[in-house]
């Protein structure tokens, strides 16, 4: 198959059925999301729709108006939590070893901590060596491990944690235990 040349932009809630066909391409190989089916065009369109009135950080790779890869930051909404976001990522089988995913996640990276945020999360399956060799190159520390969390097809798979501080945080951390 001959590729063409990928772009990246902004997404936005137009997208929705171009963006949904790309998660459920990446969804669909059962390795590397959460999700193993997609979501629906519905849910997809809502979803788009809420991070483009947020203004929430959210970078498409397109070819020939094919969204073939997704990078985006979902800032998380519970007090005490607000200065930290979740990403979320996926690349098109056909697309990936270009550098794609490297250049989707530093442009979304890049519009979250313009947006104020301090840290960003992410999860990674223990056996997607690819993605976790990429987001160390970027900075994104291993913060911890949880055995066995997903089985699937008869496969067990850790998930491991990660996250990347963008800027100090004003006030000292304080351990379970610590004297105060």
């Amino acid at each position: 198959m001959t590729r063409g040349v990928a772009t990246t932009r902004r997404g936005q809630a137009r997208d929705a059925e171009a963006y949904r066909d790309c998660v459920a391409s990446v969804a669909r190989e059962r390795r590397y999301l959460v999700t193993v089916d997609g979501f629906s065009l519905e849910d997809t369109r809502a979803f788009l729709q809420r991070i483009e009135a947020n203004r929430w950080p959210l970078v498409v790779a397109v070819s020939d108006q094919r969204i073939v890869g997704w990078c985006d930051i979902i800032p998380r909404q519970q007090a005490g939590f607000t200065h930290a976001g979740t990403l979320g990522m996926g690349v098109m089988k056909e697309w990936r070893g270009q550098g794609i995913g490297r250049t989707l996640m530093e442009q979304c990276l890049a519009l979250a901590r313009n947006s104020g945020l301090e840290r960003v999360e992410l999860t990674v399956y223990s056996d997607n060596v690819a993605a976790i060799r990429l987001y160390e190159s970027a900075g994104f520390v291993h913060e911890g491990r949880k055995q066995q969390a997903r089985k699937i097809d008869g496969a067990c798979q850790d998930e491991l944690l990660m996250a990347m501080l963008f800027k100090d945080i004003d006030q000292p951390v304080v351990r379970a235990g610590a004297a105060t």
